[in-house]
């Protein structure tokens, strides 16, 4: 199976898996490819609704892995029982939704867990998330597709508390030097000087103008660290 590079970055960081919790599977891609290459044992593919389920379940009768990945209608995390699966994959959501899920799953991981995060927007509240509930982010990994840029996470149960310059900025892209990383920042400036020129113009803005400025300061520094 051919991964898009969003899915595949994700893939990578499923390493020696016994079992792995795929949520919100869609397709099914990514289990499907994680024991097709032997990064994972065994693994389940869970969705709240059963049309993305029948989908993935005919993918995975085409590859004759029905022995190997189960399916599973869940909320998150809430049909799974703690200590069931080692590594956990959420991809292709919402920032909110994703802190969302955490937070009502957080119980069913062990500390030995993996979690892999693909915010598809909101990548700092993500990372704001995990810094105040116990989370560590072990990695920070960038994927191109087209012309957009994606955030993928590997943590774990852990403590460290990441100051507002690394929320913003994603402090192991910075620390690892990420090939990616001017690019993502450069486009996260365009962004920021757009919206800053808008909310000039505009009425009762000066709050969040303030707060933009601030933000805009951040990859501007992140920009002459690299």
């Amino acid at each position: 199976m051919i991964l898009t590079e969003r899915l595949r970055k994700v893939a990578e960081y499923v390493n020696n898996s016994d079992c792995l919790a795929d949520i919100g599977t869609d397709h099914g891609y990514v289990p499907i490819f994680c024991v097709t290459q032997g990064r994972a044992k065994t693994a389940v593919a869970s969705d709240i609704n059963i049309g993305p389920l029948n989908i993935a379940q005919k993918n995975i009768e085409k590859y004759l892995l029905s022995d190997k990945i189960s399916t599973r209608i869940s909320n998150g995390f809430e049909n799974f029982e703690k200590g069931s699966f080692d590594t956990a994959v959420i991809a292709g959501m919402g920032g909110l939704l994703i802190n969302e899920i955490l937070e009502n799953g957080k119980r069913k991981f062990s500390d030995k867990t993996h979690i892999i995060l693909q915010p598809m927007i909101a990548q700092s509240e993500v990372r704001r998330y995990l810094s105040d509930n116990g989370f560590i982010i072990e990695k920070e990994n960038l994927a191109k597709e087209g012309n957009k840029i994606y955030n993928i996470f590997l943590c774990k149960k852990g403590v460290e508390r990441l100051s507002e310059f690394d929320i913003y900025v994603g402090k192991r892209l910075l620390e690892d030097k990420n090939p990616l990383f001017l690019k993502y920042i450069d486009g996260k400036i365009r962004t920021l000087e757009k919206i800053i020129n808008g909310l000039k113009k505009a009425e009762n803005s000066a709050y969040e103008l303030d707060m933009r400025k601030k933000e805009l300061g951040y990859y501007l520094k992140a920009r002459n660290e690299f």
